[in-house]
């Protein structure tokens, strides 16, 4: 089934990395860093390079940073115009300790937290090929401490090395980020963007943060050693790591691999229902999307989430997104452990403990799992699965982690070559979980259930039961 989808994700997809290399290539104006020398400035220690470096990408199309075995140290923001590109292979680029702002952001950036992204003129045809580009952090720096949009925080949601927002034609390339506080890369309100041959080490957010209205991403060849996600597709998030609300379609996600270093082996895809200041809202829905290739990660989480609430309080405004024609294929998971340590989990509640390698939250049409190398420890932990379907419920005294009274369903869940502890899947029994809740916490609203309509088993429809 939905073969021809796939096609024509792989077909948008070739076209829009065809008009960014067309966009790349029509750049001629060239310039060195080491040209704009003279304003480069020294505190003692360090050559600090941003005055240089703003200078020459405003008045070349191309700047070109001279390999060479010292830093060019940068201590504040550099913002980049249209038809820019940065060259940067055998540099490093080093953010000075003291800077609490964005790296590097496009011009014509705007915050979409209050009101959709509109009349507001955009950004094109930016890429940046080579370097490494640094913080000189040590450990996580959390919402506003660093990657901040400015010093006031205008941005409440931006917490980055790079931001790019309100643009199109987007090419990052053959670069390695390192010692990142906040997310390496945030983006969002973006068309055709290409994240090629990225690594990533000792970063300790966020590899690649994708916020919502993105369409036609590609990110290939993404590896390394994060705090958080590899990759994270939050179309919908919270406030305060989100400036873009809104769907995201047309996405291949390919050859993936997480270190074994990294600290939470998760890979986040949220979608979710957003409330704006009027009242208005979007569903920030995903569709048309491949991921493929992937090493590393121990659970997919496919589900919306507001912040923890106590009980009694009501939860963050909002509701479950939608989903359509996702294709998750070559995959390898060793679920050895809840990618969550808490104690439903751990303890293996049997109302609340149910965990799994592709964990549903959302309102999904058409899902396919193909490939999928699983290995389970049902003597440890005999709540866990391929897929589990449904709400989410931790408490913790009076204090709730997840949303348990939201329902949600999955139209078709395909499954093709299952793998479970080396033995092919003749059945779903003991694999697949619709969980249900029965006003778990007691205060009259955490009651929910996930339901799966039609499981579809190499070709043959099966009973989920």
């Amino acid at each position: 089934m939905k073969n021809g989808i796939k096609e024509k994700i792989y077909e948008k997809l070739d076209k829009a990395k065809a008009q960014n290399n067309a966009l790349i290539n029509s750049l001629k104006d060239r310039a060195s860093l080491t040209d704009y020398g003279f304003l480069m400035k020294s505190d003692g220690e360090k050559e600090l390079w941003a005055d240089a470096f703003q200078a020459a990408i405003d008045e070349h199309e191309i700047v070109v940073i001279p390999a060479r075995k010292k830093p060019y140290y940068i201590e504040k923001q550099i913002v980049i115009p249209s038809n820019r590109r940065i060259e940067a292979n055998g540099a490093t680029i080093r953010q000075t300790p003291d800077c609490s702002v964005l790296m590097l952001r496009n011009s014509n950036t705007a915050d979409g937290t209050h009101r959709p992204i509109c009349d507001i003129e955009k950004n094109y045809n930016i890429s940046i090929d080579g370097g490494r580009w640094e913080e000189m952090r040590s450990a996580r720096g959390g919402y506003g401490k660093s990657g901040k949009y400015d010093e006031e925080r205008s941005f409440f949601g931006v917490s980055s090395l790079f931001f790019f927002n309100n643009m199109e034609n987007l090419t990052l390339t053959n670069i390695t980020f390192a010692h990142t506080a906040g997310f390496c890369v945030q983006a969002g309100d973006i068309k055709n963007a290409v994240f090629e041959n990225i690594r990533f080490e000792s970063c300790y957010a966020d590899g690649l943060h994708i916020n919502g209205n993105t369409k036609n991403l590609i990110c290939r060849n993404v590896s390394g050693e994060v705090g958080d996600d590899l990759v994270a597709l939050n179309v919908y998030d919270w406030q305060n790591s989100s400036v873009d609300f809104g769907p995201m379609d047309t996405v291949l996600c390919e050859n993936l691999e997480l270190s074994k270093s990294s600290g939470y082996k998760a890979l986040r895809i949220e979608p979710g229902r957003y409330y704006f200041d009027d009242g208005s809202e979007i569903d920030c829905s995903l569709k048309d999307t491949i991921i493929k290739n992937v090493k590393g990660i121990r659970t997919f989480k496919m589900y919306y989430q507001t912040p923890g609430y106590n009980i009694g309080e009501s939860p963050e405004r909002g509701d479950v997104g939608s989903a359509d024609n996702l294709f998750f294929e070559n995959i390898k998971i060793d679920l050895c452990d809840p990618i969550d340590k808490l104690p439903p989990y751990v303890d293996s509640d049997p109302v609340r403990g149910s965990f799994a390698a592709f964990e549903l939250g959302a309102n999904i049409g058409y899902l396919c799992l193909e490939n999928i190398d699983l290995t389970l420890y049902k003597e440890n932990f005999p709540y866990s699965y391929l897929v589990c379907c449904g709400p989410k419920s931790v408490l913790m005294g009076n204090y709730e982690v997840f949303d348990p009274y939201l329902s949600s369903k999955v139209k078709t869940l395909e499954l093709k070559n299952i793998t479970v502890n080396k033995e092919r899947v003749q059945s779903v029994r003991g694999i697949v979980r619709e969980i249900e809740f029965d006003d778990v916490n007691e205060d009259g609203r955490s009651t929910a259930r996930g339901s799966i309509e039609e499981i579809i088993l190499d070709g043959k429809k099966v009973n989920s039961k």
